[in-house]
């Protein structure tokens, strides 16, 4: 039988692939939407996506309970319970699906209130409204549902091969529209016709590798109330994670227009891409993590955690470092100057990304210990403040002031409150040691930029950033540099140099 380690290996290689075509072939679409249609383009697909993303809540977290829910029975090969469980998702997938066409069919009157200014007078924003809201809603509806079984088996590999071939065939038909036709809704369209393909390809995989796994059965009272309370508390963190980015793009879109919606989701495209590629680590260690506290103690579980938490941090440090000395001249590259925020707008981005990245590895561990219901309280403070704070600082000061209302809830309430509650009910007495280590991290960071900082003036005179040639030397070097002084600095604590010797010994292996 295969390891942990095994699976993986293969769902982060596949993972890794998959990220980058998700993320490199739509960003040629998005610079082709720009230059050939208009940054207006751009700024509605941005603001309906997030709008999409707001209705996507009646999904609550759902699919995250019934995977935690399967680590169990499929430990224990009992058939019966993950059919059961299959027919009870089916079944409230369904509703979902009919909830977020009802309550997205209930929104279209109010569109034009959500856009400040002009919008592409070729478009009927309501039609297109509508294409959207069908594309989210066919998942649900149809065959979504069997992706749980190949997630909670540690074969995230299937459904990021499956994805990765619907995506691409998906981006080459659209840029194609997009060169010879510049035609929105017919390149629109297609993301509906290949989600319904890569739904039908998921359910035709499922009947190949687990053709005993099928809908059939019901779950007991007992399970599905333990269900029910997983979801109340995964419900708040999706609510709040949507407060948390997809208000953003409408807040913004109410007060700024879509030309500045553009420029924000051009810088959030670029920052979230990089925290896919990191999530590609969090999520092919999650299933490993879930049966490591199923069957492990909890001190070997936090001698991981901290191990991963160095590993991350690292990661996200050196990336964080990146992005202070790149993102301009990328962005100045891309779509041009005139979509260029300022620097004190790009530093805030620097610093959101590094938030985020603070906690990922707590998040994987939280949820694998099914730790959910118990931050329900935090996760509801946070999304409240974040609302209100949006608003607030987003009429007095634009853009940034929605940045640094992100940053602060995310700091007080995710990075420290959800934290300590974690340490709380699952690691123990460990929290002041994960504020010790993460404060630690931060002045590495903040070092490594300083050090940096001086290396990247040095550059100036030498490396102008002109080309895109001349970028990806310099991106290459700062990130080489980034990466050694970071580890020199950090190797001042004895268990950050057995921690790499560990993950040096472990890349040779493999």
């Amino acid at each position: 039988m295969k390891s942990r380690t095994h699976f993986a290996k293969i769902n982060m290689v596949t993972g890794f692939l998959n990220r980058v075509i998700i993320l490199g072939l739509p960003f040629v679409i998005r610079t082709i939407v720009i230059r050939k249609l208009g940054a207006e383009y751009l700024g509605l697909s941005s603001l309906f996506s997030s709008i999409l993303q707001v209705l996507n809540m009646a999904e609550l977290g759902f699919s995250s309970a019934v995977v935690f829910s399967l680590y169990k029975p499929m430990a224990e090969d009992n058939t019966d319970e993950i059919c059961a469980l299959l027919s009870f998702y089916r079944n409230v997938y369904k509703i979902i699906g009919i909830v977020i066409l009802a309550c997205g069919g209930l929104l279209t009157p109010f569109l034009p209130y959500l856009i400040r200014g002009s919008y592409p007078s070729d478009i009927n924003i309501y039609i297109l409204y509508w294409m959207y809201l069908v594309n989210t809603s066919i998942s649900y509806l149809c065959f979504a549902y069997k992706n749980v079984i190949f997630s909670a088996s540690q074969r995230q590999d299937i459904l990021n091969n499956v994805n990765s071939v619907v995506s691409i065939s998906k981006f080459i038909i659209q840029i194609v529209i997009l060169l010879i036709f510049q035609n929105y809704y017919f390149y629109i369209i297609w993301n509906v016709v290949f989600t319904l393909v890569e739904n039908l390809a998921v359910a035709i995989l499922t009947k190949k590798y687990h053709p005993e796994y099928v809908c059939r059965g019901n779950i007991g009272a007992n399970k599905k109330n333990e269900i029910t309370k997983q979801i109340k508390g995964l419900a708040v963190g999706q609510i709040t994670k949507v407060s948390r980015n997809s208000f953003d793009s409408i807040v913004i879109s109410m007060f700024c227009g879509l030309t500045m919606v553009t420029i924000y989701s051009n810088y959030y495209y670029v920052l979230n891409a990089v925290i896919g590629i990191i999530s590609i680590l969090t999520t092919s260690i999650s299933a490993g993590v879930g049966n490591s506290i199923a069957s492990d103690t909890i001190e070997k579980n936090y001698r991981d955690f901290k191990k991963f938490y160095y590993y991350f941090s690292l990661f996200g440090g050196v990336c964080t470092i990146c992005f202070f000395y790149l993102y301009q001249p990328f962005i100045e590259l891309w779509v041009g100057e005139e979509l260029k925020a300022s620097l004190y707008t790009m530093s805030l981005f620097c610093v959101y990304f590094y938030i985020i990245q603070m906690g990922l590895v707590r998040s994987v561990y939280a949820n694998a210990a099914g730790i959910w219901w118990e931050t329900r309280y935090v996760q509801i403070a946070e999304m409240i403040s974040n609302i209100v704070l949006n608003f607030v600082l987003g009429y007095f000061f634009g853009v940034n002031g929605i940045l640094i209302a992100t940053i602060v809830t995310m700091t007080l309430f995710c990075v420290i409150g959800l934290t300590k509650i974690t340490f709380e009910v699952y690691f123990g007495n460990n929290y002041l040691e994960y504020i010790y280590l993460s404060l630690k991290y931060i002045i590495y960071t903040v070092i490594t930029t300083i050090v940096c900082g001086l290396f990247e003036g040095f550059l100036d005179g030498y490396l102008i950033i002109n080309t895109w040639i001349s970028f990806f030397v310099r991106a290459f070097i700062i990130a080489f540099f980034a990466l050694f002084f970071y580890i020199i600095i950090s190797f001042v604590e004895k268990n950050n140099y057995f921690y790499m010797r560990e993950l040096i010994s472990k890349l040779r292996r493999s």
